[in-house]
């Protein structure tokens, strides 16, 4: 099996730190700058925010699991992985279109099937298409909001994008790994 792009990832790594002291720094300028009712108040909204978004991350961790559990790793591997091609980027496209819900679900989907051989450019594409491509987005926000004719013309012209997003990964990627080291160029 081969290793996801998020092993040996640590859970308190700089990116914490950055957004700890993010926070910590505007809760202290609330404080100062306007008072401790209005930090308290902050504090109840948040928390209120968490225990509404606790369970949507709780479930769309357990899809993840889940589709780890229940696709094999080969498959993943044989239709997202490496060597999957162009039919690769087009699966996951197709996969980020179907996919309903915020990135509660999507992201967690993301790890799982990176977890189990999807390579960089599939990941991207699904990614991409998720964002801009999204079926639920255009029935419940463009149509209603912009019409048909404009939800229709900007969902085509954006077909191409997580096409080109994904063979850019790949290609970024190839690029990144084959770059040659200081030792490299010693021996020559």
């Amino acid at each position: 099996m081969r290793e996801s792009p998020f092993a040996g990832r640590r859970i308190f790594d700089v990116t914490f730190f950055v957004f700890l002291a993010l926070a910590v720094g505007s809760g202290i300028a609330v404080w100062v700058f306007k008072g401790p009712e209005p930090f308290w108040a902050a504090m109840r909204m948040d928390g209120v925010l968490l225990l509404r978004i606790m369970p949507l991350l709780g479930a769309g961790f357990l899809i993840g699991g889940f589709i780890q559990v229940l696709v094999p790793n080969n498959l993943i591997a044989r239709w997202l992985g490496g060597n999957s091609g162009i039919r690769g980027i087009a699966v996951a496209t197709v996969a980020g279109m179907l996919t309903p819900g915020g990135p509660i679900v999507s992201f967690p989907i993301v790890v799982a099937l990176a977890s189990a051989g999807a390579d960089i450019g599939a990941l991207v594409a699904y990614i991409t298409s998720w964002s801009v491509l999204g079926f639920t987005r255009i029935i419940m926000w463009e149509f209603p909001f912009m019409g048909a004719e404009f939800a229709s013309i900007r969902w085509v012209s954006s077909l191409a994008l997580p096409f080109i997003a994904g063979i850019l990964a790949r290609q970024i990627q190839i690029r990144i790994r084959v770059r040659p080291t200081p030792a490299d160029n010693e021996d020559n």
